[in-house]
């Protein structure tokens, strides 16, 4: 799922999979954060995988293992919690009584919404009511499913070790706070932010590899040109939301955790580091010593 416009790609954060093998000496998408004695580990995360794909790049378990404590980008222990879930699922609805998206875009538009639904063996009474948001999730995942995609993502796959070894895992925002992007995603712009999803869902087929190997080497560059640029620069809006924003209120954390001699290892989605907003560039700028772990 690459080079996706819209916000809840990025949400989604990257939800692709990963064929291609890493070579000796390579780079990684894991880097070390240094503020003298103390450090922390920052790596960028795929949310789904396949079976295929494990075992992980070898950067993630020597960071998993010389880290104290995990920290994702929200409580995963509390997101998988049924109560959650279900506040999760109200989320990408519109409440009862409120217009819902076919009054909100064009008939056109929403005509081909309806085309492409039911393409994936959607019935269309499953769309009434369901926001932006709903829609495209439901869709890209399908559409991951086809390709295959079906294993747990680095996040659960460390959070569970890390339960499983009695370490400690924390989130850097709260649940609440992701509900309400779900719940946001698109509002007052449907019509650009469904109609973009839609073309991007379209062709999403052909740049797998290169999203990959971005990732794969930990290529600031590429994953900036791949993801970012297209991005900030056609939904700025949904940018600032998704990415700009979540990042400033994430840095002040990684400020303390650089105070304490406990290692942190920060698990953000790929996107969250690429491009001159971006958690790795930013956190150079605090003057931090920043250094990718090599194989």
């Amino acid at each position: 799922m690459m080079k996706f416009k819209q916000g809840i790609f990025s949400f989604v954060s990257l939800i692709i999979l990963s064929v291609v093998a890493l070579t000796a000496a390579a780079d990684s998408s894991v880097w070390k954060v240094s503020s003298g004695d103390n450090l922390v580990y920052v790596g960028g995360t795929l949310h789904v995988l396949r079976q295929g794909d494990y075992p992980l790049p070898s950067e993630f378990d020597r960071a998993y293992k010389g880290a104290d404590k995990l920290v994702f980008e929200t409580d995963l222990e509390k997101l998988h919690t049924p109560e959650v879930m279900q506040r999760m699922q109200q989320a990408v609805r519109y409440p009862e009584g409120i217009s819902g998206l076919d009054k909100r875009v064009s008939a056109a538009l929403y005509q081909r919404i309806v085309t492409v639904w039911t393409q994936y063996g959607l019935p269309v009474e499953a769309l009434n009511g369901l926001r932006p948001s709903g829609i495209v999730i439901t869709l890209t995942m399908l559409n991951l499913k086809l390709a295959g995609v079906d294993a747990q993502g680095i996040d659960d796959f460390y959070h569970g070790r890390a339960f499983a070894d009695g370490k400690p895992a924390g989130g850097l925002e709260s649940v609440d706070q992701q509900i309400g992007l779900l719940a946001g995603m698109g509002a007052g712009d449907e019509e650009t932010f469904m109609r973009t999803s839609l073309d991007e869902l379209e062709a999403s087929g052909g740049i797998v590899n290169d999203m990959v190997d971005a990732w794969r080497r930990g290529s600031l560059a590429d994953l900036e040109r791949l993801v970012i640029d297209d991005m900030r620069r056609e939904s700025p809006e949904a940018f600032r939301t998704l990415i700009v924003d979540r990042n400033q209120k994430w840095l002040p954390q990684i400020d303390l955790m650089l105070q304490d001699r406990p290692v942190e290892f920060v698990l953000v989605g790929s996107g969250h580091l690429a491009g001159k907003e971006g958690l790795i560039a930013q956190l150079q700028q605090r003057g931090y010593r920043v250094e990718q772990v090599r194989n």
